[in-house]
């Protein structure tokens, strides 16, 4: 998933390189960009891994001493063993130990983020990047006011800034305060605008967007219910697979 996120990441038509997702749709595209972003996102809310304490150097040396009887190095050699040896049996079951608590909480994890509920807004996060890189940066055009409804009609475009799939503009109705109607018209592209959607467990659909002009944050409204994206979550199987003893996840 990475190295396609990659590839689809780096404008390739820069480096005269054919990139082999050209003939994805744009919702395959997206799928992909969401899945990867989301599994990063699960990535992230793992506890870290559990650590298996070192053997502490308690100084003796195996080597004989001066002057001292075979007998009692033989002793000794036995004495030092058996406490390294029951010392490491206290490092393994603490280790043990460890892998048992990390296991229950990626159990835990997965239980939670199984429901849609939970995992949204780790999807909505997934969703607003995976938009900016898949469409890129996106704008309004065509702003015009209509006076029958008191509000502003515009489309939503976007900045195809890495040349991953054209954006088909949407329209829009904008609410915008009266006193600054034409300061907006005529500097609407310095808006912040964030793309909303909802999610059924099946579609994609887009439910609004949140735009900011001026340290103020205005809605505007989809016109079109039909904007809506089939999405396949995929999430990894090894996120919330269970450690045991001797992986080096």
């Amino acid at each position: 998933m990475r190295k396609l996120f990659l590839i689809l990441f780096i404008p390739l038509y820069l480096l005269g390189i054919n990139n082999p997702y050209k003939t994805l749709n744009t919702d395959e595209k997206l799928n992909v960009m969401i899945n990867h972003f989301l599994n990063l996102e699960l990535e992230n809310i793992k506890p870290p891994l559990p650590q298996r304490r070192e053997l502490k150097d308690d100084g003796a040396t195996l080597d004989p001493v001066k002057y001292e009887l075979y007998f009692s190095y033989i002793q000794r050699l036995k004495a030092i063993k058996e406490s390294r040896a029951e010392e490491q049996i206290i490092i393994e079951d603490d280790y043990q130990g460890k892998i048992g608590f990390y296991n229950g909480k990626l159990k835990s994890l997965k239980k939670f983020y199984a429901k849609r509920e939970n995992l949204y807004p780790l999807l909505s996060i997934s969703i607003q990047k995976a938009f900016k890189i898949v469409f890129g940066k996106p704008f309004f055009s065509d702003i015009k006011y209509d006076s029958e409804i008191n509000m502003l009609r515009a489309n939503l475009n976007s900045i195809d800034i890495y040349k991953i799939a054209s954006f088909d503009p949407k329209q829009l109705e904008l609410f915008v305060y009266k006193g600054i109607r034409e300061d907006f018209i005529q500097n609407h592209k310095k808006s912040d605008i964030k793309v909303q959607f909802t999610f059924d467990g099946k579609y994609l659909e887009y439910k609004n967007i949140l735009f900011t002009f001026k340290d103020n944050e205005y809605v505007g409204r989809f016109l079109n219910d039909e904007n809506k994206i089939k999405l396949n979550i995929k999430i990894n199987d090894d996120i919330f697979r269970p450690l045991k003893n001797g992986d080096k996840k």
